[in-house]
């Protein structure tokens, strides 16, 4: 299996962040689901062109969250507790808000990181 996933080798958030998010990203959006088999730790990695270890330790991590289920010999899979908390319209809703909100933001001259922090300053406020 492929997923869609886009690791920014050159970004300054560390490479297991990234895919942390991004594969709970496609858990929200239900593109994986639950039930839904994973890529093996070295499929991924040769995919991602990163580390088999980094690659493990997300899984690891996601399992002790309860987004994934690891099965010795078996496979990796979405867990059944981990369904997306989102209706589909209030994902296209959320996704829309982002859309809009990195307009505003590239508008006003503001870079990347710089919108990223403001929103993780907020993000303990609100």
């Amino acid at each position: 299996m492929i997923l869609p996933l886009d690791i920014d080798k050159s970004s300054s958030t560390p490479l297991y962040v990234q895919l942390t998010e991004q594969v709970r990203l496609l858990i929200h959006e239900g593109t994986l689901r639950a039930g839904d088999a994973m890529p093996t730790v070295r499929g991924l990695a040769v995919d991602l062109g990163i580390n088999a270890n980094t690659v493990a330790r997300v899984y690891r991590d996601l399992q002790a969250e309860g987004w994934l289920i690891l099965q010795r010999g078996i496979g990796s899979f979405v867990s059944h507790g981990a369904d997306a908390p989102l209706t589909r319209r209030e994902f296209t809703r959320l996704q829309t808000a982002v859309d809009d909100l990195i307009a505003r933001a590239k508008n006003a001259n503001l870079k990347r990181h710089e919108l990223s922090q403001m929103i993780e300053s907020r993000w303990v406020e609100v």
